[in-house]
């Protein structure tokens, strides 16, 4: 995945003291929210499997693929992509690129609202998921959480945030939270 390609370069860039050119730091945003677009896709996709939701597996797991694709137009690699490098990234996008991630992503909200009108409205998903595994905010800073654990127990804490790196100081977003820190939130 591009982001551990990512971590690598920072830290070899703050090491250095470079600083990379701001359309680099742009592409890394963009290239680090799909890959995040990714990892949660299959992480809701598995999940709603793991609790007896066949087709939103199905959906999601083809918008996985759209993103794998985007990877290979950059890189030239589904995986181990080798575009993230210290000093920016290998390759400049390429022509339409822009475009057709503008265009995959007004489809993957649409989406996006046909899983979650399957899920969160679903009895069976809902039984399954609210107040179940509750983590309170005490217990998930006790327990070293992070990301979306620490997120889903009520915690405001997103290092895209509170230590900006790459473009994140001059992208706008909201960052979830949970309430009951269950299943569900998470």
């Amino acid at each position: 995945m591009m982001t551990n390609e990512q971590v690598y370069s920072l830290a070899i860039e703050r090491l250095l003291g470079i600083d990379i050119p701001e359309r680099a730091k742009f592409i890394r945003t963009l290239m680090a929210e799909m890959t995040r677009i990714l990892n949660h896709t299959l992480a809701v996709g598995c999940h709603a499997l793991d609790v007896g939701a066949m087709t939103p597996f199905f959906w999601l797991f083809e918008e996985r693929e759209k993103i794998m694709e985007f990877y290979e137009r950059v890189s030239g690699a589904r995986m181990h992509a080798a575009y993230v490098r210290p000093g920016g990234v290998a390759f400049d996008l390429p022509l339409g690129f822009m475009e057709d991630v503008y265009k995959w992503c007004e489809a993957y909200t649409r989406r996006i609202d046909e899983v979650d009108d399957l899920l969160t409205g679903n009895r069976i998903w809902i039984q399954r998921t609210q107040n179940i595994g509750i983590v309170t905010a005490e217990e998930a800073l006790n327990l070293s959480f992070s990301g979306v654990m620490l997120r889903g127990s009520g915690i405001k804490w997103d290092l895209r945030k509170t230590q900006p790196y790459d473009a994140y100081d001059k992208v706008e977003f909201d960052v979830p939270i949970g309430v009951n820190g269950d299943c569900f939130d998470r």
